[in-house]
């Protein structure tokens, strides 16, 4: 937002349309955080409309993934001025992950209220979370709010293990984990989301007791069938400061990131207005179907807090689907047709979820090593228990302490101002009993094919259609018998497990969920290995695979999450993964979108031709001669953007005589004005501005060829002296400029096409210059170089 936002309807309306506020009031609070990073689409708009840039990106949802990625985009992306528009169907609702505020808020916004296998139109879930799609098993649905899940998850942030990464493109896993002294993006990313530090927050003699405590019954003739590691918990809260003269950020989301971008966006055009914006949130914009030419995306028709919008965008803006797993497959299948197009079928397969289980025991504080009676601290910690069978992975998530309830969690993440609070805790701590739950988190198995199993796991279009008539998503999911297996190894390396820590079985109690009691025999599971403590598919929140990423022909995205048949469509999420491993999948995404960012950027990055020199851009070297008004040449990054009045920004370092001049340059309407001059005077002449005029050349950039619309004032001319042989569409794109001066020849090339050729009688050396029009008028340009003849 600019520094004084723009006014907004009033929430209880006036009967005066121009009755309009600042910062939005309700009878309970000023909603000044949502207001100072959303926009409304009127915004949007006028910042077109005023002459605004077209969006170089479009991001669809702004959950976990999309925020992020955008984020980046925005920091990476200054050198080329990007400019960002992200749309997400929920609304705003926190700025930081639930468990950073002072006490859990509870069961309308905590979660999902619980697990359906259809948008019923009950309302029964909460505000927050909804589903979008059908299924043959239950699933607890999307989160409906900038950061999405970011704002709940759990935390745990295990990298993929080298076993896992054998099956990913090579160059990916290299990407991830890095090598020869050179961090990769793992290291980079746990950096920022909290996990570098792996026990920050959980340090002291119980943690280190309990550590020890796993090491020892999983070594030597205690060893655990299938288990391969003990290590501390990789999770994603930072407890301490990450350096000099910064916070600790607790429990990680995306919020912040995005937050930060937004306001360092409106600081650094505070000045200029939402026309200057480079980033813009709105939120409650359902995305509706992407409109194509091609192999490119070439609109978004969306609704906006239930007014139907149309945006039109340029090949060359990269559109983002980051609206989760599913609901991007279904847009995709949708809008884009990969299903019907690329592999002849009307699904996408390689679906898979986390097998989970929930085993809870409780334990004697002597057998884990720990004194006896009553604690002294607040004892709560949580481990991670690496393992392996038939080929995969899985992994159990271990949260411990002293609570004296089934809920091992219960003094984990809250966090706890109140020292009287934290005192009345510790003293309600069993003095006899540590109860350990062991999350299990089993991969389940893959189907690298475009063309899914019918018995398998796969997403197509429903006959159902939404609000707006289109197809929900229907998920089909299942288990293998290979995932059975898994499952089966998983669950007794856990009971195995617990047992060797009691060291006894007069030590160890089990929690039996359904009669809601501890009982002394170990619960047994069913013929198929199934117990009481398993959850159902999908409801993990972990989709992934849909748009697996590998090579054209045998996958749907590239290995920059490019869907292969299109030239302008990225997928950020764990759609991409080729395989799931068992860690959450939270670290991984995180990372690949930080590749895809950096592949957007690169993909419009400037490269300077063979045997051209750059210009200077150092500012010394350039001057603005003015006439009336205050124009200048702002400088974002590498973009030179002209605005204010007229001028001409000279570059003094040295006269050109022959040469060919490489200039990069887009205009955001056809009645943007500008020019390129060349062997023009000095700009210490007599009235340089009127000689530069009528002894030097100005290549004309104005599609309208103001003020007359004739050829000698238009896009491509010589400007006054002779006018373009063709008038290529140039509005909203980056547009390339070849100015080759030569003896008396002009020659001017406009995106690779020669559109002029002069004899000209003027001057044949002299100085270059930019020119800046009129205050509505606003001419990016970029990558300047020239190539001496």
């Amino acid at each position: 937002m600019p520094k004084n936002p723009p006014n907004l309807p009033r929430l209880l309306p006036s009967t005066d349309p121009a009755d309009r506020v600042q910062v939005q009031q309700t009878a309970l609070a000023y909603d000044v955080l949502a207001r100072y990073v959303c926009n409304d689409w009127g915004e949007v708009q006028a910042s077109l409309d005023d002459g605004g840039y077209p969006f170089d990106a479009v991001f669809i949802g702004a959950g976990m993934f999309g925020a992020y990625c955008a984020a980046h985009l925005y920091s990476r992306g200054v050198g080329r001025a990007l400019r960002i528009l992200v749309l997400d169907a929920g609304a705003f609702l926190f700025a930081t992950h639930i468990q950073d505020l002072p006490e859990r808020l509870g069961g309308s916004v905590g979660g999902p209220a619980y697990l359906r296998t259809r948008e019923d139109g009950s309302g029964a879930q909460n505000v927050v979370w909804g589903m979008p799609w059908i299924s043959n098993e239950p699933f607890a649905g999307l989160a409906y709010c900038l950061g999405g899940r970011s704002l709940f998850f759990g935390g745990w942030s295990p990298r993929l293990t080298a076993n896992d990464l054998v099956n990913w493109p090579p160059d990916v896993a290299s990407y991830l984990v890095g090598g020869a002294g050179t961090p990769g993006a793992y290291e980079r990313t746990e950096q920022e989301i909290g996990t570098a530090d792996t026990t920050d927050y959980m340090m002291g003699d119980f943690h280190d007791t309990l550590l020890q405590a796993f090491r020892t019954a999983t070594s030597g003739r205690h060893a655990v069938a299938n288990v391969t590691a003990i290590e501390e918990a990789p999770l994603a809260v930072q407890a301490s400061a990450p350096g000099p003269g910064l916070f600790p950020f607790d429990k990680f989301s995306s919020g912040p990131f995005f937050i930060e971008a937004v306001r360092d966006d409106a600081a650094n055009n505070s000045a200029y207005g939402d026309v200057s914006r480079r980033l813009f949130i709105v939120p409650r914009a359902h995305v509706i179907g992407l409109p194509t030419n091609g192999n490119a995306v070439t609109g978004i028709d969306v609704s906006v807090d239930g007014q139907r919008r149309f945006v039109a965008i340029d090949p060359s803006c990269a559109v983002v689907l980051a609206n989760g797993t599913i609901e991007a497959s279904r847009l995709a299948l949708d809008s884009l047709g990969l299903g019907t197009t690329q592999f002849r079928s009307h699904r996408v397969g390689n679906l898979m979820a986390h097998l989970r289980s929930n085993i809870t025991v409780r334990i004697k504080r002597e057998a884990l090593g720990l004194p006896a009676g009553p604690p002294t601290a607040l004892e709560t910690t949580a481990l991670l228990v690496r393992g392996e069978t038939r080929g995969r992975r899985f992994h159990l998530q271990v949260t411990a302490g002293a609570t004296g309830t089934a809920d091992p969690e219960r003094n984990l993440w809250e966090q706890i101002p109140d020292i009287d609070l934290q005192d009345e805790m510790r003293a309600n701590q069993d003095p006899q009993w540590i109860t350990i739950t062991f999350r299990g988190i089993g991969e389940m198995e893959d189907e690298r094919t475009p063309s899914p199993d019918p018995a398998r796991n796969w997403i197509d279009l429903s006959p159902e259609t939404d609000e707006f008539g289109r197809p929900r998503a229907y998920v089909h999911i299942t288990k293998t018998q290979n995932d059975m297996d898994l499952w089966k190894d998983m669950d007794a390396a856990a009971f195995e497990l617990a047992l060797s820590l009691a060291g006894d079985a007069m030590n160890i109690q089990y929690w039996n969920k359904g009669a809601g009691t501890w009982q002394a025999a170990q619960p047994q599971p069913g013929p198929d290995g199934s117990g009481p403590w398993r959850d159902g598919l999908g409801t993990t929140h972990h989709e992934a695979g849909t748009l697996f990423m590998g090579d054209p022909g045998a996958s749907f995205t590239d290995h920059d999450g490019k869907l292969h048949d299109f030239t302008n469509v990225y997928v950020a999420g764990p759609a991409v993964f080729p395989t799931l491993g068992s860690a959450n999948p939270s670290l991984t995404a995180l990372a690949l979108a930080r590749r895809t960012a950096g592949a957007i950027v690169e993909r419009s990055a400037t490269i300077t031709p063979d045997g051209f020199t750059p210009l200077s851009a150092d500012p010394a070297d350039w001057r603005m001669v003015a006439r009336g008004g205050q124009p200048i040449m702002r400088r974002l990054g590498d973009v030179w953007e002209t605005m204010g009045g007229y001028g001409l920004y000279w570059y003094t370092r040295e006269q050109l005589s022959n040469f060919v001049l490489h200039v990069e340059w887009r205009v955001a309407r056809p009645d943007d004005n500008s020019g390129v001059y060349v062997r023009i005077p000095s700009p210490d002449v007599p009235d340089a501005l009127n000689a530069a005029d009528q002894q030097g050349h100005e290549i004309q950039i104005n599609p309208v060829g103001a003020p007359d619309g004739a050829a000698v004032h238009r896009t491509g001319a010589i400007y006054s002296l002779q006018g373009p042989d063709s008038y290529p569409e140039v509005v909203g794109r980056w547009n390339t400029y070849e100015i080759e001066a030569n003896g008396p020849q002009i020659t001017v090339t406009l995106n690779g096409i020669v559109v002029n050729t002069y004899q000209s009688a003027r001057e044949q050396a002299g100085y270059l210059a930019l020119q800046a029009h009129h205050w509505g008028s606003r001419v990016q340009f970029g990558n300047l170089a020239v190539k001496k003849l």
